[in-house]
């Protein structure tokens, strides 16, 4: 007996018509996938390379005072951004990108004030650079304020519990701390495990006094309170006029550069040596250079701009 075959050769290469229907199911479903990891964002950012520019420009001194260099300082930046399904895959197969979690780029604040925080430490690190600069070439310049204003809680420090974001530390230990470098000068001389007394005021105008016991500082040595504290109402008594333009860059890591270009605008000769110089870090306001992060990524920054 003979099975039943194809009438003719034509009909064995025909494919059956539902599967020939699925098809335009399956690409469609693919590109909605495709679309949905392009936009879904996961609980991670990534950081790669940003840019590397001259900020000799964004820099301006009286006329009368100015000593246009011909070197340029370059401060070099990171792009962050939150991770896509796609973008995590694309980070992770480029070795100039890291892909973290939002932890380490957050910590403890929320995404709105991080950004916020970010446009505030910029703000605050110009103004630093200028003062450190001065100071630096001889200039006196007064520092005013009025308390240490409470800008972040890290949850689970000691502080947690016992400050509030925009409560302000009047004292600690009873010497008045009307700048937040004279409050956290007092806390750092202080060991893990003693007890500092915080005289605070909340948003109501109510003072009262909080006792914490410290915890060890994970990245310096002296006690750690866990809170992020700017100069509430900060001003300084300038000698002259600087500016200092930073457009769309966030956060303090400018505040290096920004020093070097301000010295090196208000000096003869050449700070750099007539070269491209690209710096990293932040500014404290005793002179001391700061925290350096992205380092990997701002290295690659800087040899795509061509600095040295």
């Amino acid at each position: 007996m003979v099975a039943p075959g194809p009438t003719g050769p034509g009909e064995a290469l025909r494919p059956p018509r539902r599967t020939r229907a699925r098809w335009p199911i399956i690409l469609v479903f693919g590109l909605v996938f495709v679309i949905a990891a392009s936009y879904i964002t996961l609980p991670y950012y990534s950081v790669a390379p940003g840019s590397a520019r001259q900020v000799n420009d964004l820099i301006r001194v009286p006329k009368e005072r100015a000593f246009p260099p011909q070197g340029k300082v370059y401060l070099a930046t990171v792009s962050l951004q939150r991770a896509t399904p796609v973008g995590a895959l694309v980070g992770w197969l480029d070795s100039d990108t890291d892909v973290v979690p939002e932890e380490r780029i957050l910590g403890k604040a929320p995404r709105g004030d991080y950004s916020e925080q970010n446009r505030q430490l910029m703000s605050d690190s110009k103004q630093v650079a200028s003062v450190v600069a001065l100071r630096q070439l001889g200039y006196p310049v007064a520092e005013h304020g009025a308390g240490g204003v409470v800008v972040a809680v890290e949850k689970g420090t000691p502080a947690d519990g016992h400050l509030a974001p925009d409560e302000v530390i009047l004292a600690v230990d009873g010497r008045p701390s009307m700048l937040a470098s004279e409050a956290v000068g007092v806390i750092r001389g202080h060991s893990p495990g003693d007890v500092v007394r915080l005289e605070v005021r909340n948003v109501d105008g109510a003072v009262r006094t909080e006792q914490v016991t410290l915890a060890a500082n994970p990245r310096r040595p002296g006690g750690f309170l866990g809170v992020t504290i700017l100069t509430k109402d900060q001003r300084f008594d300038y000698p002259f006029e600087i500016n200092i333009e930073s457009g769309e860059i966030g956060g303090p890591s400018a505040g290096l550069a920004y020093t070097l270009g301000v010295l090196d605008a208000l000096t003869a000769g050449e700070l750099t040596g007539g070269k491209k110089v690209a710096t990293t870090g932040t500014m404290e306001i005793d002179g001391t250079v700061g925290n350096v992060g992205g380092v990997a990524q701002k290295m690659a920054a800087v040899r795509a701009a061509g600095a040295e």
